[in-house]
């Protein structure tokens, strides 16, 4: 009964932890060190727990990510929408730089802006960048947007409150040696922003995840 415990509070554990769960699967962590690590924590709950019964229990967890994937999780990746676009730049500009207005720009036409400490990145139409035209920093174009946008922003359980959402995307982008120039979110949807030749390979990818194919 002891095992059967001690193997419960782990996999409870490791489903809350996606990062984790990723590093066990490439061996990247020492079973044993983590077993110290969580011992404390499961023994509030299960005062015989050991460490070599903790260690036992992490190899036994399944190496097929899908079956940590949980139900939560499953449910609001097959409801995500996908869409893209191309010909997008992106600036990087001093703080304080004049930018463009809202009635610049035509309903369908994209305007991200996201302000740091001492910067602002814009990233717009090409066929707009002209409206960006001093204190540039850095300048990117032949970029292309992916956007991974959820639809049931009307239930309690969406993507804004779903554990390991972003990271089902991101780490088997980066898996496949893509660079994100960069990600945006709104309120509905993440956007990635990468370079136009990677466009429809990181589509794929995401597709993929959205159907559970890509762990």
């Amino acid at each position: 009964m002891k095992n059967e415990v001690t193997a419960q509070l782990v996999k409870e554990y490791l489903l809350q932890n996606v990062f984790l769960r990723d590093y066990l699967k490439r061996d990247l962590i020492n079973v044993q060190a983590l077993a110290r690590e969580l011992l404390p924590m499961i023994e509030q709950r299960n005062p015989k727990a050991t460490i070599e019964s903790i260690s036992v229990a992490i190899k036994r967890m399944p190496s097929n990510d899908d079956a940590f994937v949980t139900k939560q999780l499953k449910n609001v990746l097959h409801h995500v929408q996908l869409n893209t676009r191309s010909d997008m730049v992106l600036f990087c500009l001093k703080k304080g730089s004049p930018l463009p207005k809202m009635n610049d720009f035509d309903s369908d036409d994209v305007f991200f802006m996201n302000q740091g400490s001492n910067e602002v990145t814009v990233i717009i139409d090409r066929k707009n960048s002209h409206l960006i035209s001093s204190n540039v920093l850095l300048k990117q174009d032949h970029l292309a947007l992916i956007s991974i946008r959820d639809t049931l922003l009307k239930e309690k359980k969406n993507y804004r409150v779903t554990p390991g959402f972003v990271h089902a995307f991101l780490s088997n982008i980066s898996r496949e040696g893509i660079n994100l120039n960069d990600i945006l979110s709104s309120y509905s949807q993440v956007t990635l922003v990468v370079e136009q030749k990677y466009l429809m390979k990181v589509y794929e990818i995401c597709q993929r995840v959205k159907k559970l194919e890509y762990w």
